[in-house]
């Protein structure tokens, strides 16, 4: 995973890094936000340095709480894509799974966030915490480098650190010469 070049001065993830740990999820046979057993780990591995504690998963809402965090992975996929110029359209489905969430302002710090409501569960936590970063990181200089691959096969969520923001691909070796030698096919075929 890459990691911005920038951490906020406070605690726990970074919104861009967290962003980026759910936006790349479910890329391999395993999807990491399939069901409460794999969040739980998922979410162990990503904040293992982080002393903040979080609840246990388990409670009756989890799997209603797997199934808005998969919508909210395609809603922060959806805007990566966006800042790489690719336009898709909403899913009216996922969006109304999202409106399911409850969230509350969090007024116990000196900064305007959200958070999850009282008995949360850890999807619910973890669903506030990305809704939070999704609130604060698009003010920051640096939300144009949170992109997505430009091959829509592909969606793995990077950050740009070239000087003209023009990275495209999430690997210029898989990705960029599979586009690059289609473009180039498209070029050279007889009319």
């Amino acid at each position: 995973m890459v990691l911005s070049d920038r951490e906020p001065d406070r605690e726990g993830l970074a919104d861009e890094t967290l962003l980026m740990a759910i936006a790349n999820t479910g890329h391999d046979e395993v999807d990491e936000l399939a069901d409460t057993g794999t969040i739980a780990a998922w979410w162990a591995e990503l904040t293992a340095d982080d002393p903040t504690p979080v609840p246990e998963p388990g409670s009756s809402s989890e799997a209603r709480g797997a199934e808005r965090l998969r919508a909210l992975r395609d809603v922060i996929r959806r805007l990566a894509w966006a800042n790489n110029g690719v336009h898709l359209e909403a899913d009216p489905a996922a969006e109304a799974v999202l409106t399911s969430m409850a969230l509350r302002p969090d007024l116990n710090s000196l900064r305007i966030s959200v958070r999850a409501g009282r008995n949360a569960a850890l999807t619910d936590t973890i669903g506030a915490a990305a809704i939070a970063a999704l609130i604060r990181a698009p003010s920051r200089p640096t939300w144009p480098r949170f992109k997505a691959c430009h091959a829509l096969d592909c969606g793995w969520v990077f950050i740009d650190a070239s000087r003209n923001l023009s990275r495209r691909w999430c690997d210029m070796n898989d990705c960029g010469n599979r586009a690059k030698g289609a473009a180039f096919r498209a070029r050279t075929r007889r009319p």
